[in-house]
């Protein structure tokens, strides 16, 4: 044992910190290898995004709420977007999405979507690593199924991961099932339903929620078209 080669210091390389310790620690140096300089080059857009926020709230400068909820939402119209044209043109060769909307169906939608809302600001809120009440997931961590904030307990981390990955996907599964409705309805109807789905996710820009259920739309959009295809394919045979 006395032979063993011993440490030339005491503190240890940044990457091997963790993740809870700030970088400055004097238990720790600033590693000049390859693994210290891609270590310190990752950073957390969602940790930074709230901190971000917090700073803003501390600092009013005067603007009303109205101003700082514009400051959020984006200018740009999805509906001008390559994407949105491709999916319409495809969706068009089926039905026409233009024809006026069925006002039970955009109830439904609505009714969908404030569900879909609640119950992922749900899974947000019971799923974070934070005792602050004003703290939870962000809508992005809720629908890849990750975590992004630092902790000292990462096995607690993982575990409330699987759970936040369970919940989602139970969330997203009922979601499209609603849309794609049972065996009685048509696969043209299911892909009204979801069209309008995303449509309407659309229309709500930047709130909470909207990206994802627009996501879920498109994903049953996709499905109906599929099926839709493979009811001509077997016509034709």
């Amino acid at each position: 044992m006395e032979r063993l080669p011993r440490l030339k210091k005491k503190s240890k390389p940044d990457w091997n910190a963790p993740e809870t310790v700030h970088a400055d620690n004097e238990n720790f140096y600033r590693s000049e290898r390859a693994i210290g300089k891609l270590f310190r080059a990752i950073d957390l857009p969602i940790e930074q995004q709230a901190n971000l926020g917090r700073r803003r709230r501390r600092r009013r400068d005067g603007r009303t709420g109205l101003e700082e909820e514009m400051d959020n939402l984006g200018f740009t119209d999805q509906r001008q977007t390559y994407l949105f044209e491709v999916v319409q043109d495809k969706v068009n060769e089926m039905i026409y999405t233009d024809a006026e909307p069925n006002e039970e169906h955009v109830l439904a939608i609505e009714r969908l979507f404030s569900r879909y809302v609640e119950e992922l600001k749900a899974i947000c809120i019971a799923n974070t690593l934070s005792h602050l009440q004003s703290t939870h997931l962000s809508e992005a961590e809720a629908v890849i199924g990750t975590i992004a904030q630092k902790t000292s307990q990462p096995r607690k981390r993982k575990e409330m991961m699987s759970k936040v990955r369970d919940s989602t996907d139970r969330l997203v599964r009922g979601i499209r099932e609603a849309l794609t409705g049972d065996d009685n309805v048509s696969a043209e109807d299911s892909l009204m339903m979801a069209w309008m789905a995303w449509d309407f996710s659309i229309s709500k820009g930047n709130i909470f929620g909207a990206k994802s259920f627009g996501w879920v739309a498109l994903g049953a959009i996709f499905e109906a078209i599929k099926e839709i295809e493979d009811e001509w394919r077997s016509r034709r045979t």
